[in-house]
């Protein structure tokens, strides 16, 4: 796995214009450092104390999955890039790598995003896949629910519509303006 086939370049994003669409979930007070960014616009990103935390832009969320960029990488490695020197396996060791697996799917959504470019989706300079009906909206991760957009129009979308949902408890029937896109 190269972990770059699964990000963009985020370097010349207008950082201070996207993150107002996420200020209902980000601390005002918060020094953000833009660090990596998934092909759906996910932002990684290393706070004041040097920890990773992870803006889930398609999820709305905010979580801390690392304590800082070398135990980040850490949590990637596994068997699958034979890192390992023992062929022997403990139960332990075993499911460390099952959660590294389950990591860089989470965090990079590989599968779909090989999916995707198998479909024809391809991205250019500031853009990011989206999901045509978000998935806590009831969307699938398939292909056939994608399309493409700027990381800008993404972000502001996304924050719109969980800026509307926070704070309301799964599955309880709400209205929903959603914004075009």
């Amino acid at each position: 796995m190269d972990v770059n086939d699964y990000l963009i370049d985020h370097t010349k994003l207008e950082w201070h214009k996207m993150l107002s669409a996420w200020s209902w979930l980000l601390d005002d007070e918060a020094e953000i450092e833009p660090w990596l960014m998934n092909r759906f616009g996910d932002l990684f990103f290393l706070d004041e104390d040097g920890a990773v935390l992870w803006l889930n832009v398609t999820d709305g969320e905010l979580s801390e999955v690392a304590e800082n960029a070398d135990e980040f990488f850490a949590l990637l490695e596994s068997s699958v890039d034979g890192s390992d020197e023992d062929d022997s396996e403990d139960a332990a060791d075993f499911e460390d790598e099952e959660e590294s697996e389950d990591n860089a799917e989470d965090w990079f959504l590989m599968g779909i995003v090989d999916e995707a470019v198998e479909s024809g989706l391809k991205l250019g300079p500031g853009e990011c896949f989206g999901f045509k009906t978000l998935p806590i909206l009831g969307g699938d991760y398939v292909p056939e629910n994608l399309y493409v957009s700027t990381v800008e129009k993404y972000w502001s979308f996304c924050g719109y519509v969980h800026a509307q949902i926070d704070g309301h408890p799964d599955g309880a029937e709400i209205e929903i303006d959603v914004p075009e896109r």
